[in-house]
């Protein structure tokens, strides 16, 4: 389960972003594994988000260099982001 806290100053799209990041920092999504579908992220945060959210957070780790989308095949892993996550403060 994702959690995403509705009431937070942090946009839900930098919020699932973080959450998919940490996954693949910790291994859960190794390199060369597809992350969760659109469907399925919807349902992992329980409803929380839309589709447009989800496109975004996803656009978030593609600019970074972290995921690359495949035409029919889905977003796969490319890279482990180095550092923290977006919502500590960045002295780690």
């Amino acid at each position: 389960m994702i959690d995403i806290d509705r009431e937070s100053i942090v946009p839900m799209y930098v919020q699932l972003a973080s959450a998919l990041r940490e996954r693949i920092r910790r291994g859960e999504i190794p390199i060369g594994r597809r992350i969760p579908s659109h469907h399925e992220l919807e349902q992992e945060t329980g409803g929380a988000v839309s589709r447009r959210t989800i496109k975004s957070a996803i656009e978030v780790l593609q600019a970074e260099g972290t995921v690359q989308g495949v035409q029919g095949k889905g977003v796969f892993v490319i890279a482990v982001p180095a550092g923290t996550s977006a919502e500590d403060d960045g002295n780690g």
